[in-house]
């Protein structure tokens, strides 16, 4: 069967429909429990089987279905996260209701990432419709709290449904022709500092815990991070929350300061740790203090980096050029999302590439309605050349 018919068969007005039924479904982290039950019956609609629901505490259920090949063959996932943020100041419209505007979907999670679970829906609805028969299976997974804990990303895992699986490809938003090959990860370092207390008036009795929060703070930019030449990007540090003290007059014999990591691949969270404890070592610290880092419920996202001459890359590249028509980039994510937790607690090899739009997670939210049909397209390549088509 000629991909080339399959592939005609997604249409911008389909895509436009998925995208804006999507939208109109709030489903806001820990609300998305309605756009769950609408895409189980969605599921079936565009004709995947095995539809299984995996509950996710305090959230909705993350889905996984199959459109099913040989059991010897290949397996390749798609997958996409329900969940947005919530709603922001500056919206000029109904941030549910979708609007369409110079080609574009206008609404709340419209680029991230309703518009790439569109996408999907679309490729598989063309592929179900043309009677395609696949060499391998194909699983399409669909998971709760990605903006929060990825706790739907480790529920799919954990539940032994994409065993075998052996490649991964999500529509996060990306830039006009990148391919996301990996990604930096995300670290929250928690540095705890003990003092002494005193009489504010005597300040020379005591130890100030939040001065010395102050020195290690300022002292920061003194951290050497790490930088990728091929692609044009480092490692990022940031202080996101500092606290002690408070309005009593003593000396603040607590402190405390949260600072965001954002590593490359190639470097480790222990590393990053120990150069801030070297830093603390050469400051005039009286404070005890303790260094701790990943106190979450799931495990910390990792970076990653996909083999650039491995045949799900090179098929990747191949198929996006041939729908923009110009040559791709590859690139690293700058942050992180479920992809760090399917590649490196799943072990699955995991590539990005999802729709064009602007204001993401921000007021006005939208997305390219043509490029949304260009991502569905290429996933129906990928997918073809990945799995084969009997």
């Amino acid at each position: 069967m000629a991909l080339q018919h399959i592939t005609e068969s997604i249409s911008n007005e389909r895509i436009t429909d998925l995208i804006c039924g999507l939208v109109s479904i709030p489903s806001v982290t820990s609300q998305e429990r309605a756009i769950g039950d609408m895409l189980y019956d969605l599921f079936g609609q565009i004709g995947l089987s095995d539809i299984q629901r995996i509950p996710v505490e305090d959230s909705g259920d993350s889905l996984v279905a199959k459109m099913p090949g040989p059991p010897d063959g290949p397996i390749l996932m798609l997958n996409f996260h329900q969940d947005t943020f919530d709603v922001c100041d500056g919206w000029e419209t109904d941030p549910w209701t979708p609007i369409i505007h110079d080609d574009c979907v206008y609404g709340l999670g419209a680029h991230d990432m309703k518009a790439g679970g569109a996408a999907i829906l679309a490729a598989v609805e063309a592929m179900t419709k043309a009677g395609v028969e696949l060499g391998g299976t194909l699983l399409v997974s669909t998971t709760t709290d990605e903006e929060n804990w990825s706790r739907g990303a480790h529920a799919v895992i954990d539940s032994g449904l994409i065993e075998g699986c052996g490649a991964c490809l999500i529509p996060e938003p990306t830039p006009p022709g990148r391919l996301r090959i990996g990604s930096r990860g995300r670290h929250v370092i928690k540095i705890e500092l003990a003092g002494k207390t005193a009489h504010a008036a005597y300040t020379g009795e005591g130890i100030n815990a939040v001065t010395d929060a102050a020195r290690i703070i300022t002292a920061l930019e003194q951290i050497e991070l790490e930088w990728n030449e091929d692609f044009e990007l480092g490692g990022a540090l940031c202080v996101i929350e500092v606290g002690g003290g408070r309005n009593i007059i003593l000396v603040p014999e607590q402190a405390h300061l949260l600072i965001d990591r954002h590593i490359l691949p190639g470097q480790t969270i222990e590393k990053a740790v120990q150069d801030i404890d070297t830093l603390i070592q050469s400051l005039p610290i009286e404070s005890e203090y303790k260094i701790t880092w990943d106190d979450r419920p799931t495990p910390a996202p990792a970076p990653y980096h996909v083999d650039e001459q491995s045949p799900f890359v090179l098929s990747a590249r191949t198929r996006i050029k041939e729908q923009i028509g110009r040559p791709v980039r590859y690139a690293l994510a700058r942050s992180v999302a479920d992809t760090n937790h399917f590649a490196v607690t799943g072990g699955i090899p995991t590539l990005v590439y999802g729709p064009e739009g602007g204001n993401t997670c921000q007021a006005n939210e939208y997305v390219d309605i043509e490029s949304t049909t260009r991502v569905a397209r290429a996933y129906c390549g990928i997918v073809a050349d990945i799995l084969g088509i009997c």
